[in-house]
């Protein structure tokens, strides 16, 4: 049985093949991609944030000096015999060489053609400077002035006024080489800064990483090397952290597992020899019941648990006469059946010496005594009965009352009569109390014995069967036959108890009277013939 359980658990233990790969590699990659993707994007950030500082600068400066020329530009305009066209050229030049990334400079009335311009032939040919709307750096603008970038080019105007009245504009065109330094700058810092984390900061994360997880590894190869038939989870970490607790659940986990491994291959061998126990029981049950044209016996039986302690028998001891017993052992499971095995094996070794049922049970009480345990004891109930008169004679060792169901009177008495328990008090104590009660039985008469696992029965809300309800399906059951009156009464039984468990063994025997044989002349024969 433990070969068997060893192998079921090898199977279904995770196989080695089946996870080759490393959890230190996976980590290690993982982590060297994320610090990848984390230095790309935060290399884009910055570069971005390092181009849009480096434009605001240029920006900043150019604008710084377009307005420092667009105060004499505006006196120039108002100049008495019109806009001093000369001088105005002269400022579109001095701007110029200022700032060697100018393009061109210019400068138009509110009309938005040029007065001026470092390139002449704008002016001869009249043409209009478009007005600029800003988009962005707008903390850097003031009222009217305008930027813009494109492509390679940065757009700027700042207003020409003049107490507060607008002239015209000033506006320029320069390079975005400075801009295109500052992003070459920020790319070729960023490369660097990855590539040097590349080659230096993620092997030693890899390191770092490999030597923190290391109790990944020794806890797996512990569990690849595990013995199925004495599983030991003892890991040899001794860390406080989350691998030591898992180190030290392991091991907790293996002792739990030994355990109940071994838990389970006893509980195999106890439910095996119960199952062994339970055949026995039922071999030993009788399995045929006695009946005859003038009476009929038929009886039924259910353990609590897979054996107990019920028991009920019957003994023949000659044409005229049969004996039957039925008994209840204080114990239940194996030591209940142990009991009654015992019981039986003395009951059956002493009744044929002794018809009389109350010595009977005086002396399976004095054997008994000596051979059950302290505290166990055995109710039992023993008859006589006279096969062709209908005579019975009974006692009871402690045992339930005896349901008589009388057909002339058309109701069920209960017969009792004093007795202990067979294998508690001496032998002496008992014979003084036990005694002997016979009746004679009417045609359709009925006897019924039984077992407390009946009347004691609670439904799901602990409400006792009873012995009233019992007695009464009894009589309701009185004209059917023994088997079909067994049957129904157990069929209403568990309609009662419903899901409730079920604490007690059952049994129930039953056996009806038909009548007795009448002796009859034959007329003209000189024969006596015997008819029922």
């Amino acid at each position: 049985m433990s070969t068997n359980n060893n192998s079921e658990m090898a199977r279904e233990w995770p196989q080695t093949a089946q996870f080759k790969r490393s959890i230190r590699l996976e980590v290690s990659l993982y982590m060297s991609l994320t610090i990848l993707i984390i230095m790309t994007v935060t290399g884009f950030i910055l570069s971005d944030q390092y181009v849009k500082s480096a434009t605001h600068s240029v920006v900043e400066q150019l604008l710084v000096q377009a307005r420092s020329y667009s105060g004499p530009a505006g006196k120039h305009i108002l100049s008495v015999d019109g806009p001093d066209a000369l001088m105005l050229n002269n400022i579109c030049a001095k701007l110029g060489d200022d700032n060697k990334d100018v393009y061109w400079v210019g400068v138009t009335g509110n009309d938005g053609l040029f007065l001026a311009h470092t390139d002449i032939k704008r002016v001869i040919a009249a043409d209009n400077m478009p007005l600029l709307r800003a988009e962005s750096f707008g903390e850097i603008l003031k009222k009217g002035e305008a930027f813009v970038v494109a492509g390679d080019t940065i757009y700027l105007q700042v207003p020409i006024t003049e107490n507060n009245i607008n002239l015209g504009r000033l506006g320029l065109a320069s390079s975005t080489r400075l801009i295109g330094q500052a992003r070459s700058m920020a790319v070729t810092t960023v490369v660097s800064i990855t590539i040097g984390i590349l080659f230096l900061g993620l092997p030693m994360t890899m390191i770092i990483l490999h030597r923190k997880l290391r109790p990944i590894s020794i806890i797996t190869n512990h569990l690849k090397n595990i013995d199925f038939n004495q599983i030991a989870l003892e890991i040899p970490l001794t860390s406080t952290n989350e691998f030591g607790y898992l180190a030290e659940t392991l091991r907790v986990m293996g002792l739990k597992l030994n355990m109940a491994q071994k838990e389970m291959i006893e509980k195999e061998r106890i439910s095996r020899e119960l199952e062994i126990a339970r055949e026995i029981q039922a071999n030993i049950l009788p399995r045929d019941y006695p009946r005859t044209s003038t009476f009929e016996f038929y009886g039924a039986y259910q353990s609590a648990l897979e054996v107990g302690g019920d028991y009920y028998d019957f003994i023949e001891y000659d044409n005229d006469h049969i004996g039957f017993l039925v008994a209840d052992v204080s114990g239940k499971s194996l030591p209940g059946m142990l009991v009654m095995l015992l019981t039986r094996d003395i009951v059956r070794r002493m009744a044929p010496k002794n018809p009389d049922p109350a010595k009977l049970l005086s002396q399976v009480n004095e054997e008994l005594l000596s051979s059950i345990k302290k505290g166990m004891f055995v109710t039992m109930f023993f008859g006589l009965f006279n096969k062709s008169t209908g005579h019975f004679t009974f006692a009871s060792a402690g045992h339930n009352p005896l349901v008589w169901i009388r057909s002339d009177l058309g109701r069920s008495e209960l017969l009792k009569t004093k007795g202990f328990p067979l294998g508690m008090v001496p032998p002496q104590q008992f014979d003084q109390r036990i005694e002997t009660g016979d009746i004679d039985l009417a045609p359709n008469d009925w006897l019924i014995q039984y077992t407390d696992g009946i009347n004691e029965a609670q439904d799901t809300e602990c409400r006792e069967f009873g012995m009233e309800r019992f007695v009464d399906l009894l009589q309701k059951n009185r004209t059917a036959s023994p088997t079909d009156l067994v049957t129904n009464v157990l069929e209403k039984h568990k309609e009662f108890v419903d899901t409730a468990h079920q604490y007690d063994d059952i049994t129930l025997v039953t056996m009806k009277w038909a009548g007795a044989l009448i002796a009859k002349e034959t007329v003209g024969t000189g024969e006596a013939e015997r008819e029922c």
